[in-house]
């Protein structure tokens, strides 16, 4: 099975606010990184205990390590992508080491903004094997480390530290802030409002919320059909 590289796709421009990504030249990484990680902070305790969510974007870290030396070409590779040159055929073949930040800038220059883009970085896309995108935002932070050098000073070895901060689209976010789709509702054979809740708020116990938007005297009978309104989550519930 071929092995899987790590891409970055990029963000080219924006339509309607929706970035569009160049997923046929995407930036690859050299070698995969040995660990990812995400970070996320789900809720704040406030005065009383009361928990709140947070409401802040997630982000995701990870280290990429890049050298040059280890993938470097040969002399006699060079005919394949260039026209040949006699000198070099005169030579015994031998290794030519690409400077590492041929891979590095690409990767930098995501932390730059893009005029086309309204003067912002582009946004990321993250993706990692059968086209399954790992994390979607913008590079926040970058360290850039160079750890080896050959004899005239190129570069040859680097170490980047990444830090994605996550990014969604506004209609996201409002769907979180009220993930009810449609605010109306056709009963199904089986249904209660606590199986309502426990699927539109993930609580059973919030079956009353609906009951009252909808006026329900005896909220026990439903039937198959019945038209319900479901108000969006309560925002002043507290846990």
């Amino acid at each position: 099975m071929k092995l899987e590289k790590l891409k970055i796709c990029v963000e080219q421009k924006s339509v309607d606010g929706k970035p569009l990504f160049d997923k046929i030249n995407p930036i690859e990484v050299l070698f995969n990184p040995n660990r990812v990680e995400i970070s996320k902070t789900g809720w704040t305790q406030g005065f009383g205990g009361n928990l709140t969510p947070a409401n802040q974007p997630a982000t995701l870290s990870l280290e990429l390590f890049f050298d040059t030396s280890l993938v470097g070409l040969k002399s006699s590779d060079l005919s394949v992508i260039t026209s040949p040159i006699p000198s070099l055929s005169l030579l015994s073949d031998v290794t030519i080491i690409k400077d590492v930040r041929d891979y590095t800038k690409k990767i930098y220059s995501l932390t730059e903004k893009k005029g086309d883009l309204g003067n912002r970085p582009p946004i990321c896309q993250l993706v990692w094997g059968m086209n399954t995108v790992l994390f979607q935002g913008v590079l926040r932070q970058l360290t850039k480390s160079y750890t080896r050098f050959l004899a005239d000073g190129k570069p040859v070895r680097a170490t980047l530290n990444c830090s994605f901060e996550e990014w969604e689209p506004p209609e996201t976010k409002q769907k979180k802030l009220n993930p009810i789709d449609d605010p109306i509702r056709i009963v199904k054979v089986g249904e209660t409002l606590s199986s309502i809740a426990a699927e539109e708020y993930n609580d059973p116990t919030l079956w009353r919320v609906i009951a009252d938007a909808n006026k329900l005297n005896n909220p026990r009978k439903l039937t198959p059909g019945q038209h319900l309104t479901v108000p969006p989550f309560p925002s002043n519930r507290t846990t």
